[in-house]
């Protein structure tokens, strides 16, 4: 039983051999943290040596939440996109630092995670919310635990605990929203009269099941009229330009309509480079009238101003996220496959695909073709009772084991080859 000071993935670390266990703790890596380290092995050994050690009485230090939540954001945030550094900095400003404060994260407990979703339950606060914020506070729980700073991670069972919420707070089961064909119709036929310049757009979402990003990150360079593909490679979030949501790019197939509005639209674009003087085709295919990219809240002005005419029409009022899903879902009620599906939506897994939109594939209850090894004649559903009375059995006919009918009644007509089969010669 003893505490060593080691060098160890760019730290100095305090490993504790204690009853058969070893415990370990990340202190950091500077030439002060080493002093440190050796100064808390020094105090382990001399309390093993004068049996007064406890596991957490030397070795644990005040880490408040607060502050190690917003040190971590500080220190992974050129690691996070813009959207989610801005998400997750709102999460804790207005969230996690309010509600737990100075708390040691060392004395976080699943209790302490059910009590924070109680509280923001009652506030009517959303289960997404919740579910973001402490997914949030789940990743600097993870991190210290990795570093040896804390002995445990309450929030290792946090999505099976979330999972449980979702069920007590849920009415009805959730399913993706999306729109049946005609009102995809009317939808683009609103767009088409009221806002042309927002119509070719809306039926790119359509078409191919892209996020809007990707749409407003679309260049001409991008789109292959030749092979009837489209290149995702950028999306712009927040008015900044980055990678799809995935990190990965894709290549996703383009319908014949959507070639033809394209190019199309490419005509419109050289027709107004010499109106307006312009020295070149903008780059961006979904450009704004100065010829720069398209700012995502002209865009939503643009879908609420038409959301609003096709609800009179009877379309639901959805998102405009819901094109995504109304892709998805006519692409495998068509019949193809999860894989292929998950590939045109650039989604991480098909199981994520399968899970959201499992309640859309097509039901081929009735076909069982691949499962029919029958060598024997066909099967026939039995008759109907008003079938077989209609039906009535010929009575001068009788079937043999062989399968022939034979006429009951008559003279047997005669065998051509009796004689000679009977002759003794």
């Amino acid at each position: 039983m003893a505490a060593k000071v080691k060098w160890e993935r760019d730290a100095w670390w305090v490993f504790t051999h204690y009853e058969g266990k070893r415990k370990k703790r990340r202190i950091g890596p500077t030439k002060a943290h080493q002093r440190e380290a050796e100064e808390i092995a020094r105090k382990i050994n001399a309390a093993l040596a004068l049996g007064t050690f406890a596991p957490n009485a030397v070795t644990a230090r005040p880490l408040p939440c607060d502050d190690e939540l917003r040190r971590w954001h500080r220190a992974y945030a050129p690691t996070m996109k813009p959207s989610y550094e801005a998400h997750t900095r709102r999460l804790i400003d207005q969230h996690l630092a309010p509600f737990f404060g100075a708390t040691n994260l060392g004395d976080i407990r699943e209790e302490d995670l059910l009590r924070y979703i109680s509280v923001k339950t009652g506030a009517g606060l959303a289960p997404s919310t919740i579910r973001n914020a402490l997914a949030t506070l789940q990743r600097v729980l993870s991190i210290s635990h990795r570093e040896g700073r804390i002995s445990r991670n309450p929030a290792v069972r946090l999505g099976e605990l979330m999972r449980r919420v979702d069920r007590r707070l849920a009415t009805e089961v959730q399913q993706a929203d999306a729109w049946t064909r005609e009102e995809v119709c009317a939808l683009l036929a609103v767009a088409e009269e009221y806002e042309p310049r927002f119509a070719p757009l809306l039926l790119f979402l359509l078409s191919t099941g892209c996020r809007r990003g990707e749409a407003l990150g679309l260049k001409w360079e991008d789109v292959d009229f030749t092979r009837a593909r489209i290149a995702i490679r950028r999306a712009i979030s927040s008015g900044a330009v980055t990678t799809p949501k995935s990190g990965k790019g894709r290549v996703v197939m383009m319908p014949p309509s959507l070639a033809s509005t394209l190019f199309d639209l490419l005509a419109e674009r050289r027709a107004e480079v010499l109106r307006r003087g312009w020295r070149e085709v903008p780059e961006w295919v979904f450009c704004s009238e100065a010829g720069t990219a398209l700012d995502e809240r002209n865009l939503e002005r643009a879908w609420f101003r038409v959301r609003r005419r096709a609800q009179k029409l009877g379309v639901r009022p959805l998102k405009l996220h819901c094109t995504r899903h109304t892709y998805a879902s006519m692409a495998l009620a068509s019949g193809k496959s999860v894989k292929w599906t998950a590939e045109q939506l650039g989604h991480s897994s098909p199981m994520l695909t399968l899970k959201t939109y499992a309640h859309v594939m097509r039901e081929e209850e009735a076909d069982l073709s691949f499962a029919d090894f029958s060598l024997g004649r066909p099967y026939t559903a039995p008759l109907d009772a008003a079938s077989v009375e209609t039906k009535k059995p010929d009575a001068t006919k009788v079937r043999r084991a062989s399968g022939f009918l034979v006429e009951l009644g008559g003279i047997e007509p005669p065998t051509p080859r009796l004689p000679a089969l009977c002759s003794p010669s």
